[in-house]
């Protein structure tokens, strides 16, 4: 289990000159490094988005400005998060995003490795499923990986989900051997009437997780019946939104065992 109580957040910064290199369609893996981190060769990464038509294209610009770091100690738990915009804090600062919220609570390090519009199906902002983020989680190494099924995978063939999500937590593990893996629902917005693609999505996720030995969890639906909590697309949450999901995925994550 990883212990925490007060912490520090690291974005993804050092990881912006990768996602620029990969829009682009460089093969190159740049050498980065995260302020009290050693370097690193790291691949692709940013910030994510839970929409149902993803976007596939972004500038680099745009890639670094959504990053941020702060300092780390080598004596903290790292941990990286992949997922989508609900991860990435579409729409707000990088501050406001659960995984640095749940930095600020916890003796862990958190890099976000997250992508508008990005599933374990379909390609995001970043051109990529979140298969094309392996290498950066193969290069940071994380003592805890935690992994969110994606709505944007909504409306793909079943078989499909079922096949690229196995694929990808195999490729995950065999990346990273060494790192807890904790796998997490699909959170839909507001609407109580939560779609059966929610199913289809959290429980692909469930059988990957667990077939790689790691941790499957529901997080529940904390934004449902909370329309003050939406942003005016109706898919991404507000900052109150975000804390909103911050403390249902803290709480489950120290039921679980996982944190304490």
């Amino acid at each position: 289990m990883i212990s925490g109580r007060r912490a520090s957040a690291v974005s993804l910064v050092a990881l912006a000159a990768a996602v620029a290199a990969v829009l682009t369609g460089c093969a190159a893996e740049p050498v980065v490094a995260a302020a009290g981190t050693p370097s690193a060769s790291v691949a692709p990464g940013a910030t994510a988005s839970p929409s149902p038509a993803p976007s596939t294209s972004v500038t680099s610009s745009a890639a670094a400005s959504s990053t941020e770091v702060a300092p780390t100690s080598s004596s903290r738990e790292r941990v990286v998060t992949l997922g989508d915009s609900l991860m990435s804090g579409f729409g707000l600062t990088a501050s406001e995003a659960w995984p640095r919220l749940l930095a600020e609570g916890t003796h862990l390090s958190v890099i976000n490795l997250a992508c508008p519009g990005m599933g374990f199906v379909v390609q995001g902002d970043c051109g990529t499923p979140y298969s094309g983020l392996v290498p950066a989680v193969a290069a940071l190494q994380p003592d805890l990986l935690i992994v969110e099924s994606s709505s944007n995978d909504f409306w793909q063939d079943g078989d499909e989900i079922r096949f690229d999500t196995a694929s990808t937590l195999e490729s995950l593990h065999a990346a990273a051997p060494d790192a807890r893996i904790v796998g997490l629902s699909t959170i839909w917005n507001d609407d109580p009437e939560v779609p059966d693609d929610t199913g289809v999505t959290s429980d692909a996720l469930r059988d990957a997780v667990e077939s790689v030995g790691g941790t499957y969890i529901d997080v529940g639906q904390p934004l449902a019946g909370h329309p003050e909590w939406m942003q005016d697309d109706d898919v991404h949450p507000t900052a109150r939104g975000q804390k909103a999901i911050e403390q249902s995925v803290m709480s489950v994550l120290q039921r679980a065992g996982v944190l304490t």
